[in-house]
């Protein structure tokens, strides 16, 4: 299973080009209540919702811990790379 935070992680470095430790622009100002600055997916999720690829699982949650299934999964690959 791959959680949303990671499925974030491989979505943004794929789409980016980027290795593990890249940085990459994206917003500060969290636009998720439950995904502080100091998350580890932080980044990678600010990006996802720069590019329009996510709204969150619900108005001001992103549930990055929360599965994904292969529907789920599905919507994020194309909403980015299609």
């Amino acid at each position: 299973t791959v959680t949303r935070g990671q499925m974030a992680a491989f979505l943004v470095r794929a789409l980016l080009g980027l290795s593990a430790g890249d940085s990459f622009p994206h917003a500060q100002s969290p636009f998720f209540a439950d995904i502080p600055a100091g998350h580890m997916f932080f980044s990678y999720i600010q990006k996802l919702r720069e590019l329009g690829i996510t709204a969150g699982c619900t108005l001001n949650s992103y549930c990055s811990d929360d599965g994904n299934t292969r529907g789920q999964m599905a919507v994020f690959v194309t909403r980015g790379f299609f």
